[in-house]
């Protein structure tokens, strides 16, 4: 996550530094999305509202109109998902099953706790615009698919007064692809966007308590947040 808000920081200092003028030479458009993400129902593993992701893509633009109003855009990218989790609950593993456990069973006075999930995502977006242009109003629809590459745990509790950090890296039987349908709409480089989970964040069966009981909860992710592009 730190690697890629470094490589945010670039783009956005390379636009602020050197403007269209650079960015215009290369085809497509770059896109950095931040956003807020909840489940459709979490009451069996409860969210915090500070649960958010990243996404950094790269999209090429096809002309479907000979004005340039619409347009086709597939690209490649990447999301991190960072799932914070409330009354201090974190994931373990447990031969084929991944264990809702509190976190005060493995470290005294934990802070946080959050599971990450790092995808490489494929989008494709269909795309209006009122006229070709930076200062336009514009709108997309689309969809998404990813392959999850890795992901870990990460508590942060106090140990005789020194906060320390814990990563057990691992899947956690989250599902290996996910596909989303995404819409965007904005003016100029401020764009907002909304994403809808078509799969689920874990495994069917997968996600259980300390007793070994499945827990119901429907983790369709659903992101909103805010999209800075160069185009």
């Amino acid at each position: 996550m730190k690697k890629l808000s470094l490589i945010f920081f670039c783009i956005v200092l390379s636009y602020a530094s050197f403007g269209q003028g650079a960015l215009s030479k290369i085809p497509g458009n770059f896109y950095v999305d931040f956003g807020l993400t909840f489940w459709e129902d979490d009451s069996g593993l409860p969210l915090e509202s500070q649960s958010r992701s990243i996404s950094i893509s790269y999209m090429y633009e096809f002309s479907l109109s000979p004005s340039g109003q619409f347009t086709f855009n597939p690209g490649l990218g990447y999301t991190g998902e960072n799932l914070f989790f409330k009354s201090g609950m974190t994931l373990t593993h447990a031969g084929d099953q991944t264990i809702a456990t509190p976190t005060n069973n493995l470290y005294d006075n934990t802070k946080k706790s959050k599971l990450v999930g790092n995808y490489f995502d494929v989008p494709v977006e269909f795309r209006f615009r009122t006229y070709p242009g930076r200062n336009a109003f514009r709108f997309a629809l689309g969809a998404k698919v990813g392959v999850l590459m890795g992901g870990h745990t990460k508590v942060k509790y106090e140990d005789n007064g020194e906060t320390r950090i814990a990563k057990d890296k691992g899947e956690f039987n989250l599902n290996r692809f996910k596909a989303s349908l995404v819409g965007r709409i904005g003016y100029g480089w401020i764009n907002f966007f909304c994403t809808y989970g078509l799969t689920n964040t874990f495994q069917d069966n997968t996600l259980v308590d300390t007793n070994g009981n499945l827990i119901n909860v429907k983790d369709r992710p659903i992101t909103v947040g805010i999209t800075i592009s160069n185009f």
